[in-house]
């Protein structure tokens, strides 16, 4: 009898137990991802209205991130301001043959740029060819300083700086950039098809980078400065195995040499003996690692040990309510056009629901035009 008691209370134990798991999952699948309740006493409108140059959406950066992070503010009826920087519309200005973006096959960087541009402006984004040196973000609304001389007051700010990589700073790189000379085998691999290739670096990158190449190239050699890789020991493990990819230890690049059109070799000097020799090769691809643009925002925003913004869980939201960040800046890890796209959708649909959480509103915009504080950008 007590058996058969004990057996009934662990069976209808069970029951509860697999019964709670599947409500919780269920509930947990079916609402909204929770967002922090925000502190509704930190934005004051009356001061707001005391200032000039407001921007609901203020976007610094003008790639891929930037463009579809201003665009989603603009197709929201919110008025979004993209500063464009010093280098406009970003490294796709830079690069020729793209053909890893949905949508866009075969087509060139700048093509596509400027078609992506078009359609943010089409949506009513506003694009100022102007530059933002140095920002405050220890109050709100957030204060932008442009190379011209204006204060900005953004209620938010979505940051696409971008990184750039690192080059060696050698006798013709700059020359043959896009003409053999690359920092992105992702992007880059299907043009040095049965070709022979270099890779500089000895890290995890450079690892990374001649399996991206190995499946194309003819031959990949790995050219470092020193006797052994500082890559995890299983990510060296991954290309041991493989006949294509070796390695040239102790060595460094002076400069890269070629024929006006394409890269034709690379002058190495041992690091050892100091012997110079040329070594031919069809490109060479650098993975040094890459500088995010974040200096000035670091006594504002959390960045990692290399740099880059660090994100809140899965949204583009930075430690500050209101600021965003999307595309290279916040990403080491994939650097692409189409991942920096997206996440500069994500940022522009944070910064609405920020908005919209503070109190923003359709009258509250007109109430700015109307008494000429918001900003034109046309001043």
């Amino acid at each position: 009898m007590i058996n058969r008691f004990y057996t009934r209370i662990v069976f209808l134990a069970g029951c509860l137990l697999v019964c709670g798991v599947f409500v919780y999952g269920f509930v947990n699948t079916s609402r909204p991802v929770k967002r922090d309740v925000i502190d509704l006493t930190a934005y004051d409108w009356n001061t707001v209205a005391q200032k000039r140059n407001i921007i609901p959406i203020a976007v610094i950066g003008s790639g891929p991130a930037g463009l579809n992070a201003a665009m989603y503010g603009a197709r929201a009826g919110i008025k979004s301001v993209i500063f464009e920087g010093y280098e406009p519309l970003g490294l796709l200005m830079k690069t020729t043959d793209v053909s890893n973006y949905l949508g866009a096959p075969n087509t060139q960087g700048p093509k596509l740029m400027e078609t992506s541009r078009k359609q943010a402006a089409d949506f009513g984004v506003k694009f100022v060819g102007d530059v933002i040196e140095s920002v405050d973000f220890s109050r709100w609304p957030y204060e932008l300083y442009t190379g011209e001389g204006e204060t900005v007051h953004a209620l938010t700010v979505i940051i696409t700086t971008g990184a750039a990589p690192r080059y060696l700073g050698v006798p013709g790189e700059e020359d043959y950039k896009n003409k053999g000379v690359s920092a992105c085998a992702r992007c880059d691999a299907l043009c040095y098809r049965d070709k022979e290739v270099v890779v500089i670096g000895g890290g995890d990158s450079a690892i990374e980078e001649a399996l991206q190449l190995e499946p194309y190239a003819k031959k990949v050699t790995i050219i470092h400065r020193r006797d052994k890789f500082r890559a995890a020991p299983q990510v060296q493990q991954r290309i041991e195995s493989l006949d294509k990819v070796n390695t040239i230890w102790n060595a460094k690049v002076n400069r890269v040499i070629g024929d006006e059109s394409s890269v034709t070799a690379v002058e190495l000097e041992d690091m050892q003996t100091g012997k110079k020799s040329v070594f031919p090769t069809d490109g060479m691809f650098l993975a040094i690692g890459h500088v995010p643009a974040t200096q000035m925002f670091k006594d504002y925003i959390a960045l990692d040990e290399q740099g880059f913004i660090q994100l809140e869980g899965r949204s583009q939201a930075t430690n500050l309510p209101g600021v965003y960040a999307a595309g290279d800046v916040a990403d080491p890890s994939y650097r692409q056009a189409i991942t920096a796209a997206g996440d500069g959708g994500k940022a522009g649909m944070d910064a609405i629901f920020f908005l919209q959480q503070i109190g923003f509103t359709t009258a509250r915009a007109q109430e700015f035009v109307k008494s000429k504080k918001m900003f034109s950008g046309d001043e």
